[in-house]
């Protein structure tokens, strides 16, 4: 599993007037890159370590690209948020064939580039680089006394950003499909060719369509010629052998270099199992498509029915972290829109000889995979992003037009009267069949409302003093509290979790059948720290999380209120006793008992469950 080494924060703050130095291109000339300008209104972001430190960062150019082979590098484009120019220092240009183990080992290194400023910072090569038929890395090395400083927006593009400092414990990594977009870079070519009609698409999948339904695979487009694309026709060709007819798509207005979505309609095969399929664009614009590549591998998985997805966010969190209050607000916030649609985990977390009290070890091998910096959000283990309430909200528009391959349902109970234990019993139905498979099923408790009086129980608060047009406008009660506030009562707190990484072993069957469904039952004794965390066992709430173990992805979740075991039932016994409120399991509230278990929350502060029958 790859660890997410960086860490998103939204692109909160104004940028700063500069001016910013700019090259023409000439005759001949033309300023690429996989990022363009347009990328910034789609999503514009800026990543960093957490921490100052420098940072490598660039994109590569294929082998025999067909447009820039031959041509040649006569400067390049570099991007730089306002906010943080003043915190840059020692930018240096880098081209290596290979990736280097330190920005002096690159190929060709140009140092003493002159002072940074906001927005577009354009630098000609000392010694143009001629493009040859090798691959090859170029990009940009920056010193920086904050912790997010590299630019970058838009959607994720392969080739489009690479980034590490290999002098410190951080390795090169290709940030393509782990949502940060592209790196905002261009270079200056000279002598490259660009065709009119010229389009390629990227592999797809592994997508889902429903049988019986009008389903469509998302699949990248890029224009690679000089005319903006209106419409494409292309072809499916299926494993058997056969061709679809071909087939005419709009696509909007997408212009030269850049890249889209589009939206492909897809027919569900009628077998419920894996499919593999080749998309070749064939025209472009009613002309022939002049593209090198033309066509896109990918696996389309049909499933005999569509499931409702219930999105997990986790949110990384810290009673120490100054700006984690976005996130609880954000938490909140989603809960109010979205109800228990969302499942929602706030996993807290110390940081060093910085304490917080709701810390538990079972997310701890979670926490290293994703999480370099506080506040985070990670939805479904694939969509990392700032926790803020807005961040959020577009997470889940994206998120829950998602298809998802299976449906998991959750029931638990106590295993004894004595509270320490909790029984989980799954039933996993899968919508296609495949052997060899490699799912696993995570638990979790949360608990609302948990809260302390010491020290490490109050919430440093960063926003104290703020205003709201600094802040937002959802964080106004924070900005008008202290620098640190007690009393503050946590929701969703992650008190207790099993097998949270990959989910236990043999909890799904490695041979799945969608005519049959999957039952498995899982005793979790509560360890002694998380028993001595939680507070009121009524509030807790049973999670458990299908996910792919290839990749670490929840696929779907559900969440339950837990039944007391089957001794451990009682009833209102006492005339003098009083019922103050009446609950379901799953925390509605009543206006009166219902058949099955209720949760009686009585005058005196005292909580009972009975057994409606």
């Amino acid at each position: 599993m790859m660890k997410h080494l960086l860490t998103m924060t939204a692109a909160l703050l104004m940028a700063v007037s500069a001016q910013a130095r700019i090259i023409e291109a000439g005759e001949g000339q033309t300023w690429w890159g996989y990022f363009n300008e347009g990328d910034f209104s789609t999503r514009e972001s800026i990543i960093g370590t957490g921490s100052a430190m420098a940072l490598m960062a660039g994109i590569y150019i294929p082998e025999n690209h067909q447009s820039l082979k031959g041509a040649t590098i006569k400067a390049v484009r570099v991007y730089v948020k306002g906010t943080v120019v003043s915190n840059l220092s020692d930018m240096k240009i880098w081209i290596s064939k290979k990736l280097p183990n330190k920005v002096d080992d690159a190929d060709y290194v140009q140092s003493d580039l002159g002072t940074i400023t906001a927005d577009a910072n354009d630098f000609s090569l000392t010694t143009p680089y001629e493009i040859g038929s090798e691959g090859f890395y170029i990009g940009y090395y920056v010193n920086s006394s904050t912790g997010y400083f590299l630019r970058c927006g838009g959607t994720d593009a392969r080739n489009s950003f690479w980034v590490g400092n290999p002098t410190s414990n951080m390795s090169w990594q290709d940030l393509y499909g782990n949502g940060f977009g592209k790196l905002a870079f261009q270079i200056l070519v000279d002598g490259a060719v660009f065709n009119d009609c010229c389009a390629t698409a990227e592999d797809f999948g592994p997508s889902y369509v429903v049988q019986g339904e009008e389903s469509t695979v998302p699949i990248t487009l890029t224009n690679l010629g000089k005319q903006a694309i209106t419409s494409i026709s292309y072809t499916i060709a299926t494993e058997g052998g056969g061709v679809t007819p071909e087939r005419t798509l709009a696509v909007g207005n997408l212009a030269f270099n850049n890249s889209s979505v589009i939206n492909v309609p897809f027919t569900a095969n009628e077998e419920a199992r894996r499919h593999k399929y080749t998309f070749t664009i064939t025209k472009v614009n009613g002309e022939e498509n002049t593209a090198q590549d033309k066509s896109a591998e990918g696996e389309v998985i049909s499933l005999t029915q569509r499931f409702t997805q219930k999105p997990v966010i986790e949110e990384f969190t810290g009673t120490w972290c100054g700006y984690c209050p976005r996130g609880a607000v954000g938490m909140e916030k989603i809960h109010e829109l979205y109800g228990d649609q969302v499942v929602q985990i706030a996993v807290h977390n110390g940081n060093g000889s910085k304490s917080d009290p709701m810390t538990i070890s079972a997310y701890s091998d979670v926490i290293r995979d994703y999480v370099d910096g506080y506040p985070t959000s990670v939805t479904n283990r694939h969509w990392i992003a700032d926790p803020s309430f807005s961040s959020l909200k577009n997470v889940m528009s994206v998120v829950f037009k998602e298809t998802v391959p299976a449906s998991i349902e959750l029931s638990a109970e106590w295993k004894t009267a004595e509270q320490k234990a909790v029984i989980f019993n799954t039933k996993t139905k899968f919508g296609y069949s495949e052997d060899n498979t490699k799912f696993g099923i995570a638990f979790v408790l949360t608990e609302d409302g948990l809260t302390g009086t010491t020290s490490s129980w109050a919430q440093t608060n960063y926003y104290s003093g703020m205003s709201t047009s600094q802040a937002g406008t959802d964080m106004a009660w924070w900005c008008g509290q202290g620098s640190s506030v007690t009393g503050v009562e946590y929701n969703h707190v992650a008190v207790a979790g099993w097998n949270l990484r990959t989910g236990g072993t043999n909890s799904v069957s490695a041979t799945i059948d969608a005519t049959e469904e999957q039952e498995y039952t899982y005793t979790g004794t509560i360890p002694s720290t998380s028993l001595s965390l939680i507070q009121d066992k009524t509030r807790l709430k049973a999670i458990a999380l299908l996910i792919d173990r290839t990749n670490g992805i929840i696929l779907n979740a559900a969440q339950t209120s837990i039944a007391e075991d089957a001794t451990g039932i009682g009833a209102v016994s006492s005339q003098s006793e009083v019922p103050a409120a009446i609950y379901s399991l799953d925390g509605r509230k009543l206006p009166s008992a219902e058949k099955g278990i209720n949760i009686i929350r009585m005058t005196d502060g005292t909580v009972k469950k009975i057994l409606v029958k």
